[in-house]
């Protein structure tokens, strides 16, 4: 049963990275139409606004990682149900910078604001990543 449960553990995650990675591509195949051009400041003031929220959602994760995990089968009945609802909130957490760079690329169309928020959010999402120990 618990060996099952890494298989479904590990398909979320790469179903969450693949749901983060399709939203990057689309975006990218999307830039074209709404390209402009931006001021250096806004550029360097969205960069910080990124990197404020990485620096926020990313050791918060790590730290409520260790404060969630491992979840024991014996004394859960719906550790299954647990485990899953846990590591869904921390990929959530930890993609926070690339959703709120998709916010800002939505409005200013900054390609090197993309970029940033999604390699932030998939070196978080691997930080976190559904590991052996995670369920005993």
């Amino acid at each position: 049963m618990r060996e099952l449960y890494k298989k479904r553990a590990k398909q979320l995650f790469y179903a969450y990275l693949g749901l983060l990675t399709l939203i990057f591509l689309a975006s990218l195949v999307l830039y074209p139409f709404f390209k402009l051009p931006l001021p250096s400041k806004l550029i360097i003031y969205s960069v910080g606004f990124v990197f404020f929220f990485a620096l926020f959602s990313i050791p918060l994760a790590l730290y409520l990682r260790k404060k969630l995990f491992p979840v024991e089968m014996s004394k859960d009945p719906y550790w299954s149900y647990t485990a899953t609802r846990r590591y869904f909130w921390l990929f959530v957490l930890v993609s926070l910078p690339f959703f709120i760079a998709f916010l800002i690329y939505l409005i200013f169309a900054s390609l090197l604001l993309l970029f940033l928020g999604y390699t932030l959010s998939l070196v978080g999402l691997l930080l976190v990543k559904p590991k052996e120990e995670d369920v005993i």
